[in-house]
């Protein structure tokens, strides 16, 4: 029996890797600013590398666009052509907005669109609850990409469909900057944050697996899960 093939045994791993994963945050502050975008750096899965370089600052072309757009540093919310669009990177207090959003619009639409590199872990796992206790199903489109803390916000549909063209991704997660010594006394709420996550991820029916994915990928990279993996994680019903 494999050590994920329990909820116990990837608590356990989860709890094993702060330390490795203390010393990743400790390497945010050394790393410089990411360099040029990969080849393939938002190709399907079928179409490039397991592992890229993850460039939160930019998204996929559209049409007649140049060969990469920026992504909004905070998400963007609309409400068309049937669907409800999330795009942008997560930042604090982006869930709120979203509830706001929410309110103030109450769109007619049941289906969530994401285009997201990912960002606030704790606004993507409120952000999640949200869509979920509003009985939203979501999706990643073609040219869109669900990346880093974004597949919070897809495991909170209802239904949940990646198509073809989509690509979602994991990595460790990143608590931004920090100095040598606060960032080992964040140990105690970096294992807070995960029990949440975990917490969530049962709550959503997602196979908590998906966190060795995350975990095995540090911060600068993404890993690029496959339809296969996807399935077999349930984090897409569709």
């Amino acid at each position: 029996m494999g050590l994920f093939s329990t909820p116990q045994g990837a608590i356990r791993v989860v709890l094993l890797s702060q330390v490795v994963m203390a010393g990743a945050i400790v390497a945010l502050d050394l790393r410089g600013t990411p360099g040029p975008a990969a080849p393939g750096l938002f190709a399907p899965p079928a179409q490039g590398p397991a592992v890229r370089p993850h460039r939160p600052d930019l998204r996929p072309a559209g049409p007649g666009a140049p060969a990469m757009r920026a992504m909004p540093e905070q998400l963007e919310f609309t409400a068309a052509d049937g669907a409800i669009g999330i795009v942008g990177q997560i930042a604090p207090g982006d869930a709120d907005r979203f509830v706001k959003w929410l309110d103030q619009t109450r769109p007619a639409e049941t289906l969530v669109s994401l285009d997201s590199s990912g960002g606030s872990v704790a606004d993507a796992v409120a952000m999640g609850r949200t869509i979920r206790s509003a009985g939203y199903r979501t999706q990643v489109a073609d040219g869109a990409v669900c990346l880093s803390a974004c597949p919070y916000m897809l495991a909170g549909g209802t239904e949940r469909r990646v198509t073809e063209g989509g690509v979602v991704g994991v990595h460790q997660h990143d608590f931004g900057e920090n100095t040598i010594l606060p960032a080992f006394m964040a140990i105690r709420d970096l294992q807070r944050g995960q029990a949440g996550v975990l917490d969530f991820l049962t709550d959503m029916g997602v196979d908590l697996r998906l966190m060795s994915y995350a975990l095995r990928t540090p911060p600068e990279d993404i890993n690029i899960l496959t339809s296969e993996v996807l399935a077999e994680l349930r984090l897409v019903t569709d």
